[in-house]
């Protein structure tokens, strides 16, 4: 049953960023914007993936040192975002704040590079006859990983801090109105565009430079220097966004003054901090959209992605990097492909809507007149929408589990045997496609259900996120964000966890089956949500009277 806080919804925008005469971006502006995004997004992704090539080039042949350092990354991400956030949303120079995101991440990347060329030096992993050949020592070794990762941790924060002053903070002050060109529709759109070409082109010019070249050091000098190349682009795309926009240039008003640092009053503050942190969770639960959300969340656990952990168990069953990379690319192109079905799915499920009469009085779960609720003479039709975004999404996680269960099968019968030495003897044989992969039919099934399951991903991740923006009320809308930012993170950490406890490769199988536990427990909660939010989950009648019309 239909609650009438889903009557209609419409965007709405904070008086603090626009204002009454703001025209919006000229098309100079919007390119500038892009691009500057564009780089920052192709580093990001492109040393998210190149990281996982030079762990498993460092440590061959298990998967718990990748694990741990996903591990290392999600705890630091879940300690530290919020804090990030905070930073940027107190900076009252937007410029300055962009600015110092992009010269952090491209620092902790040419400095983490230059420790992974050392690490990678060793004797034991490039041979004698290579050129600069350090003598193998696990000590140093350590070390300098632990080094690494902490260049990582500042890699990711930066990274994360330079997404939030660009979503949350550029493109909302510079959209323009509603309906109008680069208004905010427009500008996410394309910005999600961007986000998802860079994660398909980048791993795969990496790839193809370490393969072309023959050494996964080679791919650590160009990534570094790719970092380094990038930096006077972004600025010079930054500042002439920022040059030729008032809104930009406009400080934000002063955060509130703080009590001096006594050791008393920074006790309180950390008490407070801690309250806060909770109190985001409490709010997080409280709203009608915690269960999709939830749901969302719990995916991030599922092991049969392209995280580091599931390219390791690739390259260690005999996979070439080669093969994961046209492959992982295959399934790049499903993930795009969703970004032009789901808005047509939406429509098409949302055209079978019939507004109801509210019958449950208005309490604490009416969510109407707040955040995008709002009523309008068009709310039949954002009635239809959201209608469309609650049956799309289950039929995306629904897509999910039905390619899913073939994934794990071919799992199953792929994994090698532990005293298979041959298919583990070298790394650098599978990076330099020189290893004979395992069984054809097997593979195909695999990679070819890989593929599919990243539409059904995509899809549920879109309605879902959209239906969090229109059902949340706009004063929460950020610490509902930040706070799913935190569950996705811990769900992370324990995937990335239980791969530790299961490090060897032969026992992937069984994660993968955890794996599609998960995924029915998310389909298990959000089919729940959305029958206790419309009463049924499936028009039986109608699909009876299309088989009739069929026959």
């Amino acid at each position: 049953m239909e609650s009438s806080s889903e009557q209609s919804f419409e965007l709405s925008r904070d008086d603090n960023d626009v204002g009454d005469n703001h025209s919006g971006l000229t098309r100079s502006q919007a390119l500038n914007l892009y691009v500057s995004h564009g780089f920052s997004t192709w580093n990001a992704r492109g040393y998210e993936f190149a990281a996982v090539l030079f762990t498993a080039a460092a440590y061959p042949g298990t998967l718990a040192v990748a694990a741990l350092r996903m591990i290392i990354v999600y705890f630091a991400m879940i300690l530290f975002s919020s804090s990030v956030g905070y930073w940027v949303e107190h900076s009252p120079n937007r410029l300055r704040t962009l600015l110092s995101t992009i010269i952090c991440n491209r620092g902790s990347v040419i400095l983490g590079s230059f420790f992974w060329i050392l690490i990678l030096s060793q004797d034991d992993l490039v041979g004698d006859s290579s050129v600069f050949v350090l003598p193998k020592n696990p000590i140093l070794k350590g070390i300098g990983f632990a080094i690494a990762v902490a260049f990582g941790i500042i890699e990711r924060l930066s990274s994360s801090g330079n997404l939030i002053s660009m979503e949350r903070d550029w493109v909302v002050t510079v959209a323009a109105p509603a309906g109008n060109p680069y208004d905010l529709t427009h500008l996410n759109a394309v910005m999600r565009r961007i986000d998802l070409v860079c994660k398909l082109a980048s791993p795969i010019l990496i790839s193809v430079v370490i393969s072309a070249l023959g050494s996964v050091r080679l791919g650590v000098i160009f990534t570094g220097l790719t970092s380094l190349l990038s930096i006077p682009i972004e600025i010079f795309s930054a500042r002439r966004v920022w040059n030729n926009s008032t809104l930009l240039q406009a400080p934000r008003a002063a955060p509130p003054e703080r009590l001096e640092d006594t050791p008393e009053t920074v006790s309180r503050s950390c008490l407070a901090r801690g309250r806060q942190y909770l109190h985001g969770f409490e709010m997080y639960f409280k709203t009608s959209v915690w269960i999709p959300s939830a749901a969302l969340a719990l995916l991030h656990f599922n092991m049969l992605t392209w995280r580091a952990t599931f390219i390791t168990y690739l390259m260690n069953v005999g996979y070439s990097l080669n093969t994961i990379t046209v492959t992982r690319t295959i399934g790049s192109v499903f993930e795009i492909s969703s970004t032009v079905i789901t808005p047509r799915g939406i429509e098409y499920l949302g055209k079978t809507h019939r507004r109801h009469q509210a019958s449950s009085p208005a309490g604490e779960n009416d969510e109407s007149r707040v955040g995008l609720i709002a009523d309008s003479q068009e709310g039949n039709r954002d009635a239809k929408t959201l209608t469309g975004l609650q049956r799309f999404g289950l039929w995306g996680i629904t897509w999910q589990i039905v390619n899913t269960v073939p994934i794990v099968l071919a799992l199953w019968a792929i994994s090698a045997p532990e005293g298979d030495a041959k298919s583990r003897s070298s790394f650098t044989q599978r990076v330099l496609a020189e290893q004979v992969s395992p069984n054809v039919g097997w593979s195909v099934v695999l990679f070819s259900f890989l593929a599919f399951s990243r539409l059904g991903v995509w899809v549920f991740d879109l309605t879902t996120q959209q239906l969090t923006q229109t059902l949340v009320p706009g004063h929460q809308r950020s610490s509902f964000a930040g706070t799913e930012n935190s569950i996705v993170n811990i769900f992370e950490l324990l995937g990335a966890g239980a791969a530790i406890t299961f490090p060897r490769t032969e026992q992937y199988k069984w994660l993968a089956s955890v794996s599609l536990v998960t995924v029915v427990i998310s389909w298990i909660m959000y089919a729940g949500w959305v029958r206790q939010r419309r009463g049924h989950l499936v028009h039986w009648e109608k699909l009876a009277q299309g088989w009739h019309v069929n026959e």
